[in-house]
């Protein structure tokens, strides 16, 4: 019976082998899935707000943080400190929904996730959602701040993406090349991708990602492509990940299953 129960045994993990839990590379800087009760992101240990006042904090709302740009403040999560000669990666799942009272209106050109250091000014790889001049919306990625002159955003589409599904967005800073590059559901670094440079903007150390909320459209150059829109979105991101390459920052970890393997345990007993 016990060579039988063994036989089983073998045959179950060579089953789940390729369900099994991976373990973070050393690559791998930043795992969160937002597995919190529902509030504050910041009522969580590993959160801070870093800019803004409070009282309407980013939520954790069922498991994803929901950040709303008609409210306050901006949180981070940091860690340790990069090389200022080192790319960083961050990776996430991101749904874009309008405001329910505005919904037909175009969406502020407001920037919602970055790198950044442990302060509040040295804001890196913006990550945006743009309002498109055909109509629509699309992401978008600036290195640093903008201007009104020579400091601009880079969009990832002309076509509009739709509110309600998630994304995969990853972001790279790469101080090195003072450039930042987006990509929207890849699964390579060699997949479409869209850079944004500003040579002028001087290399920093790495140490955080934030999440951000504001009700002011960012400044850029007149284009044709994008405009400041009027609408505050809001947005739900989940399974965050930061790392040293886009594979370190976009590997989901999976939690352990203890009930599975305590009925493994049980049939070898």
């Amino acid at each position: 019976m016990r060579l039988l129960a063994t036989a089983l045994l073998v045959l179950f993990v060579a089953l789940i082998g390729p369900f099994a839990v991976h373990t973070a590379s050393a690559g791998s800087l930043v795992t969160e899935h937002f597995n919190y009760p529902d509030g504050d992101l910041t009522a969580n240990a590993t959160w801070a707000v870093y800019s803004g006042t409070p009282p309407v904090d980013i939520q954790v709302v069922s498991g994803r943080a929901n950040g709303n740009h008609a409210n306050a403040p901006d949180d981070h999560t940091l860690f340790a400190a990069q090389p200022n000669t080192s790319k960083t990666y961050a990776c996430f799942g991101v749904t874009i929904t309008p405001d329910p009272a505005n919904p037909a209106a175009p969406p502020k050109a407001v920037y919602f996730a970055e790198l950044k250091d442990n302060g509040s000014l040295l804001l890196k790889s913006r990550v945006y959602v743009l309002p498109l001049t055909a109509g629509g919306w699309t992401f978008g990625v600036s290195h640093s701040s903008t201007n009104t002159s020579t400091a601009s955003i880079t969009p990832w589409s002309l076509t509009t993406l739709n509110y309600g599904q998630e994304y995969k967005v990853t972001v790279n800073y790469d101080p090195v090349a003072h450039s930042s590059t987006l990509w929207v559901d890849a699964n390579l670094e060699t997949d479409p991708s869209v850079t944004d440079v500003n040579a002028a903007d001087a290399a920093i150390s790495i140490s955080g990602f934030g999440l951000r909320q504001s009700g002011t459209p960012s400044a850029f150059p007149p284009n044709a492509i994008f405009g400041s829109g009027s609408m505050n979105y809001r947005y739900s991101v989940d399974n965050l990940g930061v790392g040293t390459s886009l594979a370190d920052a976009c590997d989901v970890i999976t939690p352990v299953d203890h009930t599975t393997w305590g009925r493994v345990k049980t049939i070898y007993r």
